[in-house]
């Protein structure tokens, strides 16, 4: 394969924008479902929320939800997976490191 058509492909899809506005508003749709499933709050974090990141087309949305009911956690995880097209990561808040505790307090978004 040609070197420059090789990089060419990796530029466009590991660097092109993706649509941080969808992505938002999936998060939000998200957490007003995990809100319902129990959580007392829920976060956005990382590249979807955080304006001097870069969000690509491979980037994914990043929540961490706060008193959800661990016997409710993967069912509802599941749920909220199949609410979006993007790659989703939940983090309860409670088993969170200490290093995504400090991303929370300082850039977290309460959706």
């Amino acid at each position: 394969m040609d070197r420059q058509i090789f990089l060419d492909h990796i530029r466009q899809t590991r660097f092109a924008l993706g649509d941080k506005a969808a992505a938002q508003r999936d998060a939000r749709r998200i957490a007003r479902y995990l809100i319902r499933q129990g959580a007392a709050r829920v976060f956005g974090v990382g590249s979807a929320f955080v304006s001097s990141r870069r969000f690509t087309s491979r980037s994914d949305i990043d929540l961490a939800v706060e008193a959800l009911d661990p016997k409710r956690f993967l069912a509802a995880s599941a749920k909220a997976a199949e609410m979006t097209d993007f790659a989703l990561d939940v983090i309860p808040v409670e088993s969170a490191s200490e290093a995504m505790l400090r991303t929370i307090r300082k850039e977290g978004v309460e959706l």
